[in-house]
């Protein structure tokens, strides 16, 4: 919408995120072409993941890049001591109903430690007002102000998802990955790090079999879904943007082996070995 173009990066064949290499890889063939300037960096914590920000923040000052850190998925989770949210220049996330903080609509919030910055986006979300209120308007802004309703639903959800529901998903977590270790390949969390298991991805042995899973599951009635089915460099309003020669490798194997199942911290043992005992039917 203004101008950008987008230049995809692998992912890490284990969390899922954004992968330091490749990152780095298509920052030097840009700047090696030279007909684009590298801007920013938007690092997507995935599944509930953070991202190895320990090795992509350093490779953002190497180029004095901007580091938007994308935790739609990851609200509540920690990588080395820091909670998800509080990496780079800003932070997103979302309160859409399927996130782990979720409200009864839509909403977000973004996170940042600079003052300019934060006054600007106050600005910003109310049409672009000024120092004397919303009718001031100093620039082209928008309407996203957050509305008490969702701030009401969100407030008592927020102190729920800090004191018990991450530790609930990881019990769910556990029962799962007892259930499929050696029969699927299980997700997978760094050391020092905590996951918001937004969602609960398994990789089939192939497509076949993961369609197989998933065609069961519908049979039988049980919630699943795919997260997701065509990576973003093959989306058709991306197909044209360049790739530097980058093939995009674990993110195309887990595009075509990935399913979800249902993941939230209310699900029921009993429930749940329904859904464990639908898999295992299906291999």
């Amino acid at each position: 919408m203004f101008g950008a173009v987008s230049v995809f990066c692998d992912i890490t064949p284990d969390t899922y995120c954004l992968s330091p290499e490749s990152l780095e890889r298509q920052i030097q063939a840009v700047l090696a072409e030279g007909k684009l300037t590298p801007k920013a960096v938007v690092a997507a914590d995935i599944l509930g993941n953070p991202c190895d920000y320990d090795v992509i923040v350093p490779i953002c000052e190497k180029y004095s890049l901007f580091l938007i850190e994308d935790a739609a998925q990851s609200f509540g989770a920690s990588y080395h001591g820091k909670k998800a949210c509080s990496f780079g220049q800003i932070a997103t996330t979302s309160f859409f109903p399927a996130k782990p903080l979720g409200c009864y609509g839509d909403g977000g919030a973004i996170f940042t430690d600079d003052d300019h910055t934060a006054d600007l986006i106050r600005s910003l979300c109310v049409h672009g007002k000024g120092p004397g209120g919303k009718y001031d308007n100093v620039r082209v802004g928008m309407n996203s102000r957050l509305d008490a309703m969702q701030a009401a639903v969100l407030l008592p959800k927020l102190k729920a998802l800090g004191d018990y529901e991450i530790d609930a998903r990881q019990q769910v977590v556990e029962r799962y990955g007892r259930a499929f270790a050696g029969k699927l390949t299980t997700p997978f969390v760094a050391e020092g790090c905590v996951s918001a298991w937004a969602q609960y991805a398994l990789l089939a042995a192939d497509t076949a079999q993961r369609d197989k899973i998933v065609a069961h599951l519908k049979e039988a009635g049980i919630p699943n879904m795919i997260y997701y089915p065509t990576p973003q460099h093959a989306l058709p309003v991306f197909r044209d943007e360049p790739h530097y020669g980058e093939t995009f490798r674990n993110a195309d194997d887990y595009c075509a082996r990935t399913f979800s199942l249902p993941m939230h911290p209310y699900l029921e043992q009993a429930e749940q070995r329904q859904i464990i005992d639908a898999v295992l039917e299906a291999l």
